[in-house]
């Protein structure tokens, strides 16, 4: 045998060897960048909650100083303060209340006080400190104590500074209590991020004081947590012991959301495939160590299409949060306002003045359970249990109906053309009035103020066709598409509004197994189009008894 084919099998096995050898090297790499995506974008998912968190309290310890600014008399046993907290004692099943304390801490009044709480002193955990917080912000947020004035449960609570004759003054403070169960909304929602296919995953909020205010482990609410470490991590990835936790911080209230898991069950996904490839590689090296390389670098893309993913929903999250913070803080600031109003001036007002800032209160309360609706039939839509109720309609008195709902709001008048003679379709009525008063609201917001709107209605070959004209600024032509996608809103920045309707519209519409689009000269006008699909027979009435 020459020296030449002696070399040849050893060469061979060298590179085998070797080919080998760089397909783990490459595999480990691959593992590597893929449990990097991984904890890159679990962090982004605990960053994302934390921030959504954190703008909704904030949101709602705005909305709360005008519980502040009632004329609380804070006596004990004040007739007009106890009549004024039992308007706010809705719930008959609720498991905590609220109460009132003057400037030295004494309880002078509240709903459903334990016995031997009236009177008393106010002595929670945290309260000097709030105390003097509130001389800056119109509320704070409690750490949680092991029980409260109102119940024997471990709460948190919401403390309202009462102002003096000063803005950074405090005569007193309302406070109402959040008892900590399992069953509270808040849990219920805590406990919908978890993964019940994972064992050791668990997610925790916790307050300044290392209680445990919420979490997806059953036991625990309002005990310390059960390794310290956990009250004081850094925001970001962390490993302790086995374990892997991922924080960030809530900070209006002080508190922090916690995610573990532990390091064996977060890398399984992608730690699991190399060990097969190592076993597999000693047996068939080239052939299997290509073929897994192939598998991994698939697996890798997907870890990075996740990561995308969650980025971009972290991103329309945080605008649709930006959204819907800056659009609620107008019209419920608006409610309270006028309410107020009305109260401290009733007497010396004029009825027309009572009428009118009733109806601005009220004209602020539709803005905003509008708002609240679009958020909820949204979600409704994409969970499929958005339902329809179809009978046999008239689109002509549908839009009748729509415009007479309409034109009280819109000054400058409406344009109207429908047909004399009924336009017959099969579908719900509730919500194709959903869809007109969308079309209608969102020219209105568009159109200037003397100019009007046009609605228009007609029939043909079996198909009805509803326009609704504005003369407003127009969309440019590239929004066109994107418009009836969620949190888009097309117009200029001063149009308001979730970016939620339009898409609504659409949705419902299509139910109906008809079509919308929208027509734009920028600068000009903008028409939408809906067409429906119309029945050529009567509808069924029944006889007159």
């Amino acid at each position: 045998m020459s020296l030449r084919d002696r070399l040849v099998p050893v060469i061979a096995g060298i590179a085998v060897f070797l080919v080998g050898l760089v397909v783990i090297v490459l595999l480990r790499s691959a593992v590597e960048d893929g449990t990097q995506a991984l904890e890159d974008a679990k962090v982004a998912q605990v960053s994302t909650t934390a921030s959504s968190f954190n703008a909704r309290v904030e949101s709602s310890i705005e909305s709360l100083g005008g519980l502040g600014a009632r004329p609380w008399e804070l006596t004990l046993r004040s007739p007009t303060d106890k009549a004024t907290l039992d308007t706010f004692a809705i719930d008959p099943e609720a498991e905590s209340g609220s109460f009132l304390i003057d400037q030295d801490g004494m309880i002078t009044n509240g709903i459903l006080l334990r016995p031997g709480k009236l009177g008393s002193t106010y002595d929670a955990p945290g309260f000097d400190e709030a105390w003097k917080a509130l001389e800056e912000t119109p509320a704070v947020v409690l750490p949680v104590a092991p029980e409260g004035v109102t119940t024997e449960l471990p709460t948190y609570a919401f403390a309202v500074a009462i102002r003096g004759e000063t803005e950074t003054s405090v005569r007193g403070a309302f406070v109402f209590e959040a008892a900590l169960t399992s069953d509270t909304t808040f849990s219920q929602e805590i406990r919908g991020l978890a993964d019940d296919s994972v064992k050791t995953e668990s997610w925790r909020f916790i307050d300044s004081n290392g209680a445990v205010v919420a979490s997806t482990l059953s036991g625990g609410l309002g005990e310390p947590v059960p390794d310290e470490r956990l009250a004081s991590l850094s925001p970001g990835l962390t490993e302790i012991g086995d374990d892997l936790a991922v924080s960030a911080d809530v900070p209006v209230v002080g508190w922090r959301v916690v995610f573990t898991q532990s390091r064996e069950e977060f890398d399984a996904p992608l730690a699991g495939p190399l060990q097969s490839t190592g076993l597999i590689l000693v047996l068939v090296l080239l052939a299997v160590g290509l073929t897994l390389t192939f598998v991994l670098a698939r697996r890798l893309r997907q870890a990075r299409e996740e990561e995308r993913r969650l980025l971009e929903l972290s991103r329309s999250q945080d605008e649709f949060i930006s959204v819907v913070s800056h659009e609620l803080r107008t019209p419920v600031s608006g409610v309270l306002g006028f309410l107020q109003t009305s109260l401290d001036h009733w007497e010396s007002m004029s009825d027309d003045e009572r009428h009118n800032a009733v109806r601005r209160a009220f004209t602020n309360a539709r803005r905003l359970q509008a708002m609240t609706r679009d958020v909820l039939d949204t979600e409704s839509i994409e969970s499929g249990r958005f339902g329809y109720v179809r009978n046999d309609m008239d689109l002509t008195e549908e839009v009748r109906t729509a415009v007479d709902g309409f034109s009280t709001e819109t000054p400058d008048g409406l344009e109207v053309s429908v047909p004399d003679t009924p336009v017959l379709m099969n579908g719900d009525p509730d919500r194709i009035q959903q869809v007109l008063a969308n079309l209608l609201d969102n020219a209105r917001k568009s159109a200037p103020p003397d100019t009007a709107i046009t609605v228009s209605l007609e029939e043909s070959d079996g198909t009805a066709r509803i326009t609704v004209l504005d003369r407003g600024s127009g969309i440019d032509p590239d929004q066109l598409d994107r418009i009836f996608d969620k949190f888009v809103r097309g117009r200029t920045g001063a149009v308001t509004g979730t970016g939620l309707g339009l898409y609504i519209t659409r949705r419902i519409v299509e139910a109906h197994d008809g079509r919308i689009w929208a027509e734009s000269t920028p600068g000009e006008s903008t028409r939408f189009v809906i067409e429906l699909p119309c029945r050529t027979e009567a509808p069924h009435r029944m006889p007159t008894p």
